[in-house]
């Protein structure tokens, strides 16, 4: 994905750098020289940027190059980060102010929320508020469902209320929510213009901007959270930028949105909450990539890295993207891969419960303090702790060997928090936390893939993440899964991705055309026209031709008197009265292979809720071919044997530790086995074997 042409010191730059921002390491993937390299370092939270060049710099240092000569040379650096995930769940953002249309000052409050309890009412614990009551300041406007206005907006009451708000209250960034703004959105847009006429350099988020379509406590949350996370976005996009450039990119800066295509630097700042879910999306579009190319339609895909573990599926090539994102307690519209994430990482902590029961996460230790046996200070167990003392990491070798590690703070942090509660010997306490995330994990799975009517039997599961090729195949036996694979460089997975990646943008409009209504088509088609064309000249002010430019429409349909939507592929030209009759038979057909076979309501009425457009910009791409196939006897492999405890069987056993260096295309190893590469470890079960295929990926077959 580029769009460059150059890096202004004659030199055609030639690298494609990924970037992933992880919450315990900043993961890089470098394509270089017709080679891929990576670096990996500790993410650095007093300021982002600084582990993102230590890790560009490990990457330019297998190539035998400094980081300067590297970045010079390099033509796209595409970044993915957890700065806005990691913003909403300290809740530590800017100070918003809202302002709203008379009458809804507590629709925030009102709002229906997810219940975090069903059953113990007393533990309900409400939405947290984003916005103090004070900092709510309502203005004299309406307009109804059909966009007609019935009360003129009074700009100079706007002015007023903003001066109140930024010099009383003491808010940095607003959000402007009004009634039915998707329908029109002038009182937003005369709003946002005389804010600025007041306060030009203060950070301004219309709803209808960032979710035009029917939904107002969605679209008013989704303006306030892009208001919320607008100032440390800014200021890591600031600082890497200035970074990057200081020491010597020559090319393309592009940041990764949740969605699955980069934005460049201007347009991250003005909608900062579309990076959510960067990392985790960049997996996916990788993962997605790697299964055409195997020739693999059904794939489930696994992401375990220090915090988190992220899941989801893949059926017939197609990514889904959630539209309307449960943000924790918050109900939002932004559109995003979808996948979901359980506190199962390798800096996951071990505890007990109140009622004594043993636990692991979702608290995580992060690369500060970081598990116990890095010997900065942390005192609780975690997952990366109990792997070290059952044997499967080794102390000499973490990050390559440029990070130490002290088996005995991992010892004595689990002996202090089990075995001395339980009468666990350290090696029992460690098994636990292993069988605890296994389960944790599998369980994820099972509700992507299971609680969406598919059977994990059917799929192949790509497990990837510095920490996953771990437990991957204790994940799959729970599921009755044969079939793992592992791919090269999978520590560094996502942010191989990223690169797999195109700039893309998304415009949605509500419309609500009655589908039994054929005459309502003009109405679609004026706005779809509009729609595509305003997507069009955002890619092309990124500097794309317009023969690079892909344009995919759909829409959002659902039965009336429904509460959700399905979303079906439009046609790529102007409908026709003719068109909804053959609309709702495609809804209904795509309603039961969704729902299952009778499901649909075919003497219902249906409407087209939204029509979206989604722009892709095609740039070049670096090229990741296969491998020639090479063999090589098992024997040749080993280099060493190591004592470990097997969680499964519960004893200690001596098994052969596999050099991946060494482990060529066509090597074949039985489990059990240790396959040990620098920044990753792979364990192949008793009754497990492990083949690597032309692609260079780990294949692991029961």
């Amino acid at each position: 994905m580029s769009n460059s042409v150059g890096n202004g010191n004659g030199t055609a730059p030639s690298a494609f750098i990924g970037v992933d921002v992880g919450g315990t390491h900043t993961d890089v993937s470098v394509v270089y020289d017709g080679r891929v390299e990576r670096g990996k370092a500790l993410t650095t939270y007093d300021d982002f940027s600084r582990g993102v060049l230590e890790a560009v710099g490990v990457a330019a240092g297998n190539y035998e190059l400094g980081m300067e000569e590297l970045l010079r040379r390099t033509q796209l650096f595409i970044n993915g980060t957890t700065v806005v995930t990691n913003t909403i769940t300290t809740l530590r953002g800017s100070r918003v102010g809202v302002l709203i249309t008379s009458g809804f000052r507590d629709a925030f409050r009102l709002a229906g929320g997810p219940r975090t309890t069903e059953i113990d009412d007393h533990l309900q614990v409400n939405v947290p508020d984003l916005v103090q009551r004070r900092a709510i300041a309502e203005i004299d406007e309406r307009v109804n469902w059909a966009g007609e206005v019935l009360v003129p907006l009074d700009v100079e009451q706007v002015k007023a209320q903003a001066r109140y708000l930024v010099e009383e209250v003491g808010v940095d960034a607003l959000a402007v929510c009004f009634l039915w703004s998707h329908a029109n959105e002038a009182h937003e847009l005369a709003a946002e213009a005389a804010i600025k006429e007041v306060y030009p350099d203060l950070f301004v988020t219309p709803s209808h901007r960032v979710f035009p379509v029917e939904g107002e406590t969605r679209r008013w949350t989704t303006a306030i959270l892009n208001s919320f996370v607008q100032d440390r976005a800014e200021v890591y996009l600031t600082s890497l930028n200035e970074r990057l450039r200081s020491a010597g990119l020559g090319g393309g800066l592009a940041f990764f949105q949740g969605l699955g295509g980069g934005i460049s630097l201007e347009k991250a700042r003005q909608y900062p909450l579309g990076l959510l879910g960067s990392g985790p999306a960049g997996g996916a579009l990788g993962a997605n990539e790697l299964a055409k190319r195997m020739g693999k339609r059904r794939v489930l895909l696994g992401d375990m890295g220090g915090t988190s573990f992220d899941t989801g599926i893949i059926s017939d090539n197609e990514i889904h993207i959630d539209k309307n994102l449960q943000l924790g307690p918050f109900m939002t519209g932004v559109n995003i891969v979808d996948v979901i994430s359980v506190g199962a990482g390798g800096g996951s902590i071990g505890w007990v419960s109140e009622r004594g029961v043993p636990q692991v996460g979702p608290q995580s230790a992060g690369s500060t303090p970081g598990p116990a046996a890095l010997g900065r200070g942390g005192e609780q167990p975690t997952v990366t702790d109990a792997m070290v003392t059952l044997g499967f990491i080794d102390p000499d070798n973490y990050l390559g060997g440029r990070v130490q590690l002290r088996p005995e703070l991992a010892r004595a942090a689990l002996d202090g928090t089990f075995g001395e509660r339980f009468g666990w010997s350290t090696e029992q306490a460690a098994a636990a936390i292993h069988d605890l995330v296994v389960v944790n994990m599998a369980n994820a799975v099972r509700e992507v893939s299971v609680g969406k009517g598919h059977d994990p039997r059917d799929f192949l599961f790509l497990a990837y993440g510095g920490t996953l090729p771990l437990f991957a195949s204790q994940i799959a036996e729970r599921l009755s899964i044969d079939t793992i694979v592992i791919p090269q460089n999978s520590s560094v997975f996502c942010a191989l991705g990223l690169l797999s990646s195109d700039y893309v943008t998304r415009n949605d409009q509500g419309v609500n055309w009655d589908l039994s209504k054929p005459d309502g088509v003009e109405r679609v088609n004026a706005i779809a026209a509009r729609m595509v064309e305003e997507a069009i000249a955002q890619m092309e002010s990124e500097g794309f031709a317009r023969d690079q430019i892909d344009v995919q429409r759909s829409a959002d349909l659902r039965f009336q008197g429904q509460a959700y939507e399905l979303t079906l592929p439009m046609p790529a030209r102007p409908l026709t009265a003719d068109d909804a009759s053959a609309i709702f038979d495609d809804f209904l057909a795509h309603y039961e292979r969704t729902y299952g076979e009778g499901t649909a309501w075919k003497g219902v009425p249906a409407s087209l809720i939204n029509y979206s457009v989604t722009v892709t910009g095609r740039g070049e791409r670096p090229q990741l071919g296969a491998v020639a196939a090479a063999g090589e006897a098992a024997g040749e492999l080993v280099r060493e044997t190591r004592e470990v405890f097997l969680p499964a069987e519960r004893r200690r056993e001596r098994i052969p530790v596999i050099d991946d260096a060494r482990f060529v295309v066509g090597a074949r190893v039985e489990g059990p086995a240790i396959i040990d590469a620098v920044d990753t470890t792979i364990y192949v079960p008793p009754g497990t074997t492990a083949v690597r295929d032309e692609h260079m990926n780990y294949v692991l077959t029961r």
